[in-house]
């Protein structure tokens, strides 16, 4: 099924959680890929500059990343080809983790009534992004939906890649990012995040105001707090 910006809003998963260190923002999501094709879409240099953006370092424990364009970098804390990554993320002075789960889905039984020899169901991976933030003022006021919002683009962006790794998805991700749709996109993703919120027992008020305001600085609007 080719992704779409709609189809995107449900075939993710979001979830927040708080724990010791802060509040887990997760990101799940089903491909019809191999797992060993996920990993490589996601730790493999060339690959990730056609989808995600400029990058470099190695997927190996203790090792260091830059992604230039996102003006990140990190260090590796664990990796479990093809199967976990556990990373640093910095941008700025800002530090948190990250962990990337790569889990084969198993397939369907086939229902008895079908004939011997039927095709066998498609093979399926399943990607959580789990990044952990810290409770700190920026949380306060923008909430899940500032670190959310950002990897819903990037699950969009994967799952085009995906169905056609050979493709440069970067033109066309950077002409979504400006039009309507875009737009968009990122106030229906905003709003996705403000509902996983009051679903890990937020209080909606403020939840909402803070993904509101998260929408309107990825847009570069005047947020309505009404």
């Amino acid at each position: 099924m080719t992704a779409t910006p709609q189809s995107q809003l449900t075939d993710v998963t979001r979830t927040v959680t708080a724990v010791k260190e802060g509040h887990v923002v997760s990101l799940a999501q089903t491909f019809e890929v191999h797992p060993e094709e996920l990993w490589s879409a996601l730790t493999i240099g060339s690959h990730l500059e056609v989808w995600f953006g400029r990058a470099s370092g190695e997927a190996v424990e203790g090792g260091r990343y830059e992604l230039p364009d996102m003006e990140a970098r990190g260090t590796v804390l664990a990796a479990e080809e093809p199967r976990r990554l556990l990373l640093t993320w910095q941008v700025g002075k800002s530090g948190s983790e990250m962990e990337l789960l790569v889990e084969p889905v198993e397939p369907e039984r086939p229902d008895a009534a079908e004939e011997a020899g039927a095709a066998a169901t498609l093979t399926a991976t399943r990607f959580t992004l789990r990044h952990t933030v810290p409770a700190d003022a920026h949380w306060q006021t923008f909430g899940p939906a500032a670190t959310g919002c950002g990897w819903d683009a990037a699950l969009y962006a994967l799952a085009l890649h995906l169905e056609d790794p050979s493709a440069d998805q970067m033109p066309r991700l950077s002409s979504f990012a400006a039009s309507p749709e875009g737009a968009e996109f990122t106030h229906a993703t905003a709003h996705a995040w403000f509902e996983a919120h009051v679903a890990s027992g937020a209080d909606k008020k403020p939840a909402r105001k803070a993904s509101v305001r998260t929408a309107a600085v990825y847009l570069g609007e005047e947020p309505e707090l009404s």
